[in-house]
């Protein structure tokens, strides 16, 4: 990397971190892009040559916290057998991620639904895992599919109808879970037929 190349990823990092820390602090809505680059100690130009729009920076940021919460969840899950437990234990890491970016959340959600797209790779991680247990426990390919993209569609049907009321907690995962009975099932007579 060229000296050129380090100082802008430099400034960049710089900005995020300083963005970061006024956003939670202040709000997204409350923080001017003039604030932002006072306190990174850059011209407001500068600020848009990294990011073009308040948006852009408050969605780098929220995807690189989420990732950082949903990898390590995902490492701490690797015990889980059940693709509900598993699925129930994720939703409660994003859950909580959320929580603590209630405003991000709301902003790169609404973002999502006026543009297309929503975490799509840390959604995958988490698809990924739900397969990996039907298919452990010898449930076929195609169930497989059909039993993960259900599950999933549900995890978006609870995230949506909870995030406008500002709190994903235990009523968020119960309903997840309820949502889920009929696939715990499917994976519990998966594994009794393996035995």
């Amino acid at each position: 990397m060229s000296l050129r190349q380090q100082q802008k990823a430099n400034t960049r990092s710089k900005i995020k971190s300083i963005a970061k820390e006024v956003f939670l602090t202040q709000g997204i809505e409350a923080t001017s892009t003039r604030y932002l680059s006072e306190q990174a100690g850059i011209a407001v130009g500068t600020l848009f040559v990294h990011f073009p729009d308040k948006l852009s920076l408050v969605k780098d940021i929220f995807f690189d916290e989420m990732d950082i919460a949903l990898r390590a969840g995902a490492e701490a899950q690797t015990a889980c057998v059940s693709p509900v437990d598993y699925l129930l234990q994720m939703a409660q890491v994003l859950f909580e991620f959320y929580d603590q970016y209630a405003e991000f959340t709301r902003q790169v959600l609404l973002d999502s639904l006026a543009n297309g797209g929503f975490h799509t790779d840390q959604m995958s991680v988490i698809s990924d895992g739900v397969s990996k247990r039907f298919k452990n426990a010898g449930v076929d390919d195609k169930a497989t599919s059909i039993f993960t993209e259900n599950m999933i569609a549900n995890y978006w049907y609870v995230l949506l109808n909870s995030v406008p009321k500002g709190i994903l907690g235990q009523d968020s995962i119960n309903e997840l879970k309820r949502l889920n009975l009929p696939f715990e099932a499917s994976y519990n007579n998966a594994v009794k037929n393996r035995k």
